[in-house]
């Protein structure tokens, strides 16, 4: 977790599972890669998140806070939305050709 500093981009941690790709840092850097490219590792990130979802998913029953019942279905909240992307993003990588379809397996290890 980083604090709002303004427009300051803050690297992301190295302990995080999903450092390892190479996403763009801004937008002029993203309009120079590929569309099959931006959709393979938008795909990527979202299967790389979806184990620690459903981790957190499991574990958000026992939190000591008060707002429990929030954040549980908050986190529910959002594996539907990653669940409907997915599907979204599977139909219209189906339509891109295979390199839109390569997924950078990024296994979480808690």
């Amino acid at each position: 977790h980083f604090p709002p500093i303004g427009r300051v981009i803050m690297p992301r941690p190295a302990m995080c599972h999903t450092s390892s790709l190479q996403t763009p840092v801004d937008k002029d850097q993203a309009l120079q890669v590929s569309e099959s490219d931006l959709m393979s590792l938008a795909r990527s990130l979202l299967q790389a998140w979806s184990d620690p979802l459903v981790l957190l998913s499991s574990s958000a029953s026992a939190l000591p806070h008060p707002a429990q019942s929030t954040i549980f279905n908050k986190i529910q909240e959002m594996q539907q939305y990653s669940k409907s992307l997915k599907g979204g993003l599977d139909v219209l990588s189906s339509k891109m050709g295979s390199s839109a379809q390569a997924i950078t397996s990024l296994p979480y290890r808690g």
